[in-house]
């Protein structure tokens, strides 16, 4: 159903670009053979006729962009729209991109809400914000807590979440940053619709509560040398979040955790290809935390997407392991037209503990469509499939 609205939204694509080399318009192949790179806009623009040139489209400071794509924090059968904006804040050699992104969407099962994810670098790097906000009213599943909950445990939650986060990092040295933020998460109106999930299993918590209320300080510290955050060509990211909640911040419990995201890049030049790795550790340390706060699967606190062929919220617990891998190269010698093969694996511990015995693995292939060979900026079609699950994901930019 999704795909219907594609051809038309291109039509609403917009975009202006920032300052680039001459190495986004032209590639060099090992014959010395030049073939100049192609994205979406040039299509449009060859097909509207407008009139155009390319020095003033590379010389744009901002890009602006609107695609359908999947809300991160949507269920399925939802109609969403989102708005990309990148610009530049200091020089290409020494200032990374910046991005926000703006996702408002509404479903066909009274789903929705608005998701906003800020990320700006200033001049050489110098401070970072990182942020997201979101407002939802949707109903979701949950299968209990473990790394091997049975389908048939699917219990269907209706409720509503407020959530700002919000990390301010100082650059001390090059690409290594730390920093000091704020997250509040509010889940209100709850209301299980459908259980099955036993009543007296002890690996299942309290799933009744109405409202619950986490808020804390979170200390991340994170090294990056990639030189462009959408779409990553080479470069390392590593970064490690400390997070504190308590009663004196206006949270239910006292509680903890820690996030640890690490991922590197390998570029294959004259193959026109990248290879990505990708692996996450997220745990609750101490304390008493709510149901919905806990670890679970494509709910992790940084920016991507992570355990495509595996169901949101489908395992849960008080522990969790990820890894992935993913072979980006290109389809069309001018570039407009990619592909990516994944694979991905995710461990929920066993409820309380630190064992993880029970992988989920998933696979999966996508196309990719270049609107911004500037910037780089792909909107993305992933297919990822599970042994009891498989979805299509659109979406801007890379997974990670």
């Amino acid at each position: 159903m999704k795909n219907k609205f594609l051809l038309p939204l291109l039509l609403l694509l917009a975009v202006l670009d920032v300052k680039a080399q001459d190495k986004d318009i032209y590639f060099i192949t090992p014959d010395n053979d030049t073939i100049i790179q192609k994205d979406g806009v040039d299509y449009l623009i060859q097909l509207f006729k407008i009139k155009k040139s390319q020095e003033k489209i590379q010389n744009k400071k901002v890009n602006f962009s609107f695609f359908p794509t999947d809300a991160r924090n949507a269920g399925e059968r939802v109609l969403v729209s989102s708005f990309n904006a990148t610009f530049l804040l200091g020089d290409k050699s020494n200032t990374n991109n910046s991005t926000v992104y703006l996702i408002p969407y509404i479903s066909f099962n009274n789903q929705y809400g608005i998701e906003l994810y800020p990320t700006i670098w200033l001049k050489e790097n110098s401070w970072n914000f990182v942020g997201e906000y979101f407002a939802l009213n949707f109903p979701q599943d949950t299968w209990g807590l473990g790394g091997n909950t049975p389908e048939s445990n699917e219990t269907l939650v209706d409720g509503k979440q407020i959530r700002f986060h919000q990390n301010v990092l100082k650059g001390i040295f090059p690409n290594l940053a730390v920093g000091l933020g704020y997250q509040f998460d509010e889940h209100y109106e709850l209301e299980i619709k459908d259980s099955n999930i036993d009543a007296d299993n002890t690996e299942s918590p309290e799933t009744t509560t109405r409202k619950s209320i986490s808020s804390g300080l979170s200390f991340p510290i994170v090294y990056d040398n990639r030189k462009n955050i959408i779409n990553p060509q080479k470069g390392f990211y590593s970064s490690f979040t400390y997070l504190y909640n308590s009663p004196s911040f206006g949270s239910d419990n006292k509680w903890q955790s820690i996030f640890f995201d690490v991922r590197k890049y390998f570029s294959i030049p004259y193959a026109r290809s990248v290879l990505g790795f990708r692996s996450y550790y997220w745990s609750i340390i101490s304390g008493k935390v709510p149901y919905f706060d806990l670890p679970s699967t494509r709910t992790e606190p940084s920016t991507g997407m992570s355990s495509r062929g595996l169901q949101k919220n489908r395992y849960r617990s008080n522990a969790m392991l990820f890894f992935e891998s993913e072979y980006r190269f290109n389809i069309t010698p001018n570039g407009f037209v990619g592909g990516v093969l994944f694979a991905n694996t995710t461990s929920a511990s066993e409820y309380d503990s630190q064992h993880f015995k029970h992988w989920q693995p998933a696979v999966g292939a996508g196309v990719r469509l270049k609107f911004n060979k500037y910037t780089k900026v792909n909107v993305a079609f992933d297919f990822g499939i599970s042994k009891d699950y498989a979805s299509v994901y659109l979406n801007i930019g890379e997974a990670f």
